[in-house]
């Protein structure tokens, strides 16, 4: 015989099921009253038997209906014994058996005392927001989506400065607990031993300010470490993974949640969260955000035990000249044939590795999409943003994104993942050789120039600002490109190249040189702009990035 178990109150109480229907709700016309708990509605749910078994439909309920800490949708959730119903702050068990019944305390039956599991991996594309009538509990500040992007966007930026993990414990430490209002938050790393893990506090923000211990059972840990699943108890009092634990005994915990630390299928240790206030909850939303966040701390993490691999393996300069060389390897080469295109390019870097940024990538069978970037200042973090930038749109492209909306997502990311002083001038085309047209996009970069076959020059302007700076909307331009033209691309590297007099390169030399040598195939092109850039510049010292360019429809 089905039946429920109401849970946490003064007087132990079961309600059986003898019906083919059974309503809950706060009115005295239901079939279940549900008494002083003013988060029910009146008539709030109802429990019916379907051709598979029992199941529980919210009845358009003020606060929703919850079937383990899930929401009931629009329609009915199956019920299974031992799952745990929510409406208001009320908690229910459904049973099926003899009714049993408990003693006040819900001991080891109450929601918690068995984890909550989720793939830690899925969590962040909640970014912990849009569950109607979460759990019960204080309001917290910024719980809508806006109010979460907008935190997750601060703390990347300000994990884009961070030069040490401890440094970057210490950041993520204090900005969860403050988010989630907690007692504490600790990052734990993990050192494998014969019997399982030892666990090591590698950063500790507390409310009180104390230095304290912490709880994680063996079993959360093996989860999170091995499966990469995030866990969270609701009663961690009475939950069996922590119950024998004198720290939770002692501080009366109430809320744990645990979450690792994953980048790349690498788990490097674990986020843990603590409450003692029952007012003080913690949800699935907020495990997603406590997730987001674990994300983009080992995503740094990574970043930074790369960097440290690499000094501590030989000294800094051989170092960078290897990250020059790799750098180069990311480029597409001096040359590059697709269909009647023929596509040229030179890159001399004014340190071991830069921030200009060549380009060209097939987008179907007849188009190619060419582009030129220049990341602002020079070294290691412009070709780090270079390198994301690269990554970024190699996706987008093999994602079979159109042209503006690529570039706009690609602006998106940049916004949220450089630094406040980054930005990156962007000049990116589509040619098709079917349509013989080439459509582009301008963001702030130096503008292009289409050389035709009788030695006339256009010039491609910008018309928007570029990326990283601001959210904007982007349009593309479309001109002709027959056989004959050339497009060529360049970054303030060429322009701006000085003599040693102090005086510029300048645009007007450049549209000479075109002009001056119209009748030249991609590869020659660009060789004698190249020479005659650095010709001009012999005897001073070179202070940008020289990359250059160019596309010929044969």
């Amino acid at each position: 015989m089905p039946y429920l178990k109401l849970l946490h109150a003064k007087d132990p109480q079961v309600y059986v099921l003898s019906r083919d229907a059974t309503t809950l709700g706060r009115s005295g016309e239901v079939d279940i009253a549900i008494r002083g708990d003013r988060g029910v509605s009146k008539l709030h749910a109802r429990i019916e038997t379907d051709a598979s078994g029992y199941v529980i439909a919210d009845l358009g309920s003020r606060n929703g209906t919850y079937v383990n800490d899930h929401p009931v949708g629009g329609e009915p959730a199956p019920l299974l014994p031992g799952d745990y119903i929510r409406i208001g702050q009320t908690i229910l068990v459904f049973e099926v058996g003899e009714p049993v019944e408990t003693e006040s305390s819900a001991g080891a039956d109450a929601p918690g005392a068995h984890p909550s599991l989720f793939r830690a991996d899925q969590l962040p594309y909640t970014l912990a927001g849009g569950t109607p009538g979460g759990t019960p509990g204080r309001v917290r500040r910024d719980t809508g989506d806006d109010g979460q992007l907008l935190k997750l966007t601060a703390l990347s930026k300000a994990v884009m400065t961070v030069r040490s993990e401890a440094e970057l414990g210490d950041l993520v430490t204090r900005r969860l607990l403050d988010w989630l209002e907690a007692d504490c938050c600790a990052i734990v790393h993990p050192r494998e031993t014969e019997d399982g893990y030892d666990l090591e506090t590698r950063a500790l923000a507390t409310r009180t300010g104390e230095n304290r211990e912490i709880s994680i059972s063996t079993t959360a840990v093996n989860q999170a470490l091995e499966n990469r699943m995030a866990s969270i108890t609701t009663n961690a009092m009475v939950d069996d993974r922590f119950r024998n634990q004198q720290s939770v005994i002692v501080r009366g915990l109430a809320s744990i949640l645990c979450v690792p630390l994953w980048h790349e299928d690498r788990v490097f240790g674990l986020v843990y969260l603590d409450s003692s206030d029952p007012a003080v909850q913690f949800t699935v939303d907020h495990l997603g955000l406590v997730s987001a966040a674990a994300n983009l701390a080992a995503i740094k993490i990574d970043n930074l035990r790369l960097f440290d691999a690499a000094v501590a393996k030989s000294a800094l300069d051989k170092e960078l000249a290897l990250a020059g060389e790799i750098q180069a390897g990311l480029l597409p080469g001096e040359s590059y044939a697709f269909n009647a295109l023929a596509c040229a390019g030179a890159h001399v870097s004014c340190e071991e590795i830069g921030g200009d940024y060549y380009d060209f990538i097939p987008y179907d069978d007849d188009v190619l999409t060419v582009t030129i970037a220049d990341v602002t200042g020079h070294g290691p973090s412009s070709a780090l943003l270079m390198v994301a930038c690269k990554t970024m749109l190699t996706t987008l492209i093999d994602m079979g994104i159109p042209l503006v909306e690529r570039i706009g997502r690609l602006n998106e990311y940049m916004i949220h993942h450089s630094a406040e002083s980054q930005f990156i001038t962007f000049f990116h085309a589509d040619i098709d050789t079917r349509s013989k047209t080439l459509s582009y996009c301008n963001a702030g970069h130096n503008p292009p120039m289409l050389l035709s076959r009788n030695g006339s020059v256009k010039k491609l302007d910008p018309v928007t600002p570029p990326l990283g700076i601001t959210t904007v909307s982007f349009e593309a331009e479309t001109v002709r490109f027959e056989p004959g033209t050339r497009l060529v691309m360049y970054t303030d590297g060429v322009t701006e190249a000085a003599s040693p007099v102090g005086e510029l390169f300048e645009e007007h030399r450049l549209e000479s040189l075109l002009t001056e040598h119209r009748g030249q195939n991609a590869g020659d092109l660009k060789d004698t702009i190249i020479t005659k850039v650095f010709e001009f510049a012999a005897g001073s010292r070179q202070c940008d990035d020289v990359t250059l360019a160019v596309v010929e429809h044969t």
